[in-house]
């Protein structure tokens, strides 16, 4: 799940996402522009077909009104000479039936070109039986030698004593180049019988009947309609090969359309994708959701040489399991407003945390950072009273990063009112805020954090001199002084020679830690624990562990290390 996730974070799939979108868009706008040629080649060879049917509908209805005329006009004695001139008559009429026949008990006994046979000539059995809706019977492809029409086959239709010779039903030479089609004669009883056009399409049809894009992927469209009395039906088959040759014009015509428009889909899908998978989104939607990760990063006490204390970090733990520092998610936090929910969300995971594994005995001082503007003591103290209570094994303290939006008489209010109830104040990366100097006189504060540049400076360059004098500084004003940055063994051992600074931390004491490999090493470098008292174990919902290989965290620059 977390490579597929990754494929969507990732600023390295772009190309491929981009890729991907687009095959997926193309072969969507392609199955399209299928299903639309598709529905409107089905509908031409509907109409195609209809249009045909049309001609054996006349048939049909020219066979039953000449039956009809028959009855009716037929009065004289059978094959008499008026009986045989009123036949004449009806087979003059305009209807393109022209061969009238007398029957009795299935002989033929006159026609209008024959006459009176010296012979009968009989019938023998129908093809089709007049259990039908129209009486009617049919003798299919009968031989017409007894109408002294050597050579000729006919289809002969009887009702009651009179028959007719039918037409030749035959495809007519208009139909489209694309298209195959073949005629069947069709009983009720469904036998049926090819009377014209190309055999085999009407099984085709008959097996491939469906969705006009579900043919698609057979190599041809299919399509089987018959009269309204189901008697002639017309099977159709237009082929791919026959579509193509005919329209490769269009053809490439809907291939370069879909390909410029699935390219211009696929920008707006990934433009979507990326707003919904950018960081931003992917922060506020886990934001109430436990994914905030806390590190301990170990204060140690250079006058005793022992660690008592940590500063908790802020991390957050991506959809692929990442771990992301602050600088990227605090920008967010605050424009979002959400820098109280989010301190709230930070003291709750680390007092979870230390409750469950830090041995009882041990008093442990915990530093947090807080928001500039969230100094209100009305909002931090409901937020910190876990830590705040009576025989407490925390000391805690707030660290404030100085901005020009914190007024030193607003701040020393809020000051006094954080103190009061039971939490200290720094001022963190004291000597890169707006006034630090002033602030370190007219504040009321209860220690001092250095910002790293001091520490990390080069030995002999301008920022290690003042280091010296920063912390002369700080000793003056009667402040506890914290240095962070520190990340080399020498410029650990000049700081406690200096007797001056209270903490350090950096990553050449220890890098950020998760809780246990954070209990571990202050069971290292901590002050002795009694290992008879029992350990506080509170369960903790909302705490989350990282693998085995994660335990040691970055810092963030302005957070610690």
């Amino acid at each position: 799940m977390s490579r597929i996730v990754g494929l969507f974070i990732s600023g390295t799939h772009r190309r491929s996402l981009r890729l991907i979108l687009w095959l997926i868009s193309f072969v969507l706008m392609l199955s399209g522009a299928a299903w639309f040629v598709a529905e409107q080649v089905a509908i031409n060879m509907r109409s195609e077909i209809a249009t045909t049917l049309s001609n054996y509908e006349r048939l049909r209805h020219n066979v039953l009104s000449t039956f009809d005329v028959m009855d009716q006009r037929l009065v004289a004695e059978p094959c008499s000479p008026a009986f045989l001139d009123e036949m004449r008559r009806i087979a003059f009429l305009p209807d393109g039936i022209n061969e009238l026949l007398y029957v009795e008990n299935g002989n033929v006994i006159c026609s209008v070109n024959s006459g009176v046979f010296p012979h009968p000539a009989s019938l023998g059995a129908a093809d089709v039986d007049a259990a039908n809706p129209f009486n009617v019977s049919f003798w299919l492809d009968r031989d017409l030698g007894f109408l002294r029409l050597e050579g000729m086959a006919g289809t002969i239709a009887r009702r009651g004593q009179y028959a007719m010779v039918i037409p030749g039903q035959t495809l007519p030479a208009t139909a489209p180049r694309w298209m195959d089609q073949e005629l069947v004669f069709r009983a009720i009883d469904s036998r049926w019988w090819h009377r014209s056009g190309s055999p085999g399409i009407y099984l085709e049809a008959l097996e491939h009947s469906g969705p006009a894009l579900s043919n698609l992927m057979k190599g041809a469209f299919y399509q089987l309609s018959c009269d309204t009395a189901g008697v002639h039906c017309i099977a159709g088959r237009a082929s791919l090969i026959n579509l193509f040759s005919l329209g490769w014009a269009t053809v490439a015509v809907i291939l370069l359309v879909a390909g410029v428009l699935a390219a211009w889909v696929a920008q707006q899908l990934q433009r979507i994708i990326e707003r919904y998978w950018s960081f931003e989104a992917r922060f506020l939607r886990r934001f109430d959701k436990g994914s905030v990760v806390c590190a301990y990063q170990p204060l140690l006490n250079l006058k005793k040489d022992l660690a008592t204390g940590c500063e908790v970090l802020a991390r957050w733990r991506d959809l692929d399991g990442t771990i992301v520092p602050p600088d990227r998610f605090l920008p967010i936090v605050e424009k979002r407003g959400l820098t109280e929910r989010f301190t709230a969300m930070v003291v709750a995971y680390a007092y979870a945390d230390l409750t469950a594994h830090l041995p009882r005995g041990v008093r442990l001082q915990v530093n947090f950072n807080i928001f500039p503007q969230d100094l209100d003591a009305g909002k931090l103290v409901p937020i910190f009273a876990p830590f705040l209570t009576e025989n407490t094994p925390f000391d805690v303290v707030v660290e404030i990063v100085e901005t020009a939006e914190i007024s030193p008489e607003t701040a020393q209010v809020e000051i006094e009112r954080l103190r009061a109830a039971g939490l200290k104040v720094y001022i963190d990366d004291f000597g890169a805020g707006y006034s630090s100097m002033h602030n370190l006189a007219a504040l009321s504060i209860d220690g001092v954090k250095l910002d790293r540049s001091f520490a990390m400076a080069p030995d002999h360059s301008v920022m290690s001199t003042m280091l010296t004098h920063a912390i002369d500084l700080v000793q003056a004003s009667g402040r506890s002084l914290v240095v962070e940055g520190v990340e080399t063994t020498d410029r650990l051992n000049a700081l406690k020679a200096t007797g001056m600074v209270d903490f350090a931390q950096g990553y050449g004491i220890a890098r950020p830690l998760l809780i246990e490999p954070f209990v571990a090493y202050l069971a290292d470098h901590g002050p002795p624990i009694d290992a008879a008292a029992p350990r506080r174990l509170i369960t903790f919902p909302n705490s989350t562990k990282l693998a085995p290989e994660r335990r040691v965290l970055p810092s963030h620059p302005n957070q610690g290390g």
